[in-house]
């Protein structure tokens, strides 16, 4: 197991960003090439040091201890912005205003996840491809996200039919975007799509979205999904008793959400 660390520009949003690649032990002693997960919110992913909140997925250690039951993959995490509000807006595909009476986030949010998405599949993805070896086919590459990160995610596999087929949906923020959503899911074709992976806790609230929006927004968003004809043998979707909005919730989540993203390479 190796992990590089990159700093670029992301150049729709005239930023630095930085991303990480991990790729499987057996990468350095094969010559084959790998399926690719791009993940969003990558500081949070490998370290708790480098995590925003000072708790990580914890991937490492868990790979560590267990990488030999995991599919291999290459992992592509990418740095969000540290500010809630930018991150939000970072990750948010759509331009939505807000009755915000009594709640405590901004009124409109202009969301630059179109552009986002549009950097990470026209620039960074081909660079990925070039650099590792990976398999850089739709049927190979999946993208992840939890909270806004999630909507992101899910609008990406809607919108980007010949770059990704697999979704990871950790505690997705859906409901507050659920009317947009539902839009893009009725203009949006479903042929491609090899397996997604949701999930939700009940005791989760964000910045933006209570614990009961938490619960119902992935539940209307799992309906879709089924009203489109998916069944258990593509689509996974569960609801963890008490779990709150946590990285490490997420985190004792994500190695089974990967092995399910993955569980035919």
């Amino acid at each position: 197991m190796n992990i590089d660390v990159f700093n670029t520009r992301l150049t729709p949003l005239n930023q630095n960003v930085i991303f990480r690649v991990m790729t499987p032990d057996s990468y350095d002693i094969s010559r084959k090439r790998y399926p690719v997960l791009y993940m969003n919110d990558g500081q949070d992913v490998f370290f708790d040091e480098e995590a925003t909140d000072g708790e990580s997925l914890g991937y490492i250690k868990y790979y560590e201890a267990f990488g030999k039951f995991l599919p291999e993959v290459i992992l592509v995490g990418i740095d969000c912005p540290m500010d809630n509000v930018a991150r939000t807006e970072q990750y948010a595909p759509y331009h939505k205003t807000f009755e915000v009476a009594g709640k405590n986030f901004e009124p409109e949010i202009n969301g630059k996840g179109k552009e986002y998405l549009s950097w990470m599949v026209n620039e960074l993805k081909p660079w990925i491809d070039v650099n590792y070896r990976t398999k850089p086919e739709r049927e190979m590459t999946g993208i992840y996200g939890s909270s806004t990160a999630g909507v992101n995610s899910a609008y990406a596999l809607m919108k980007y039919p010949n770059v990704f087929s697999r979704l990871i949906s950790i505690s997705s923020a859906y409901y507050i975007w659920f009317d947009c959503l539902e839009r893009t899911i009725e203009e949006s074709s479903f042929d491609h799509v090899k397996y997604i992976y949701m999930d939700v806790g009940t005791n989760e609230r964000g910045r933006m979205t209570t614990e009961e929006q938490f619960v119902k927004g992935n539940v209307l968003m799992h309906q879709k999904f089924m009203d489109l004809g998916f069944d258990e043998k593509q689509m996974r979707f569960s609801i963890l008793e008490n779990d709150t909005h946590t990285h490490h919730c997420f985190g004792r989540r994500f190695p089974d959400a990967l092995r399910w993203a993955f569980q035919d390479i």
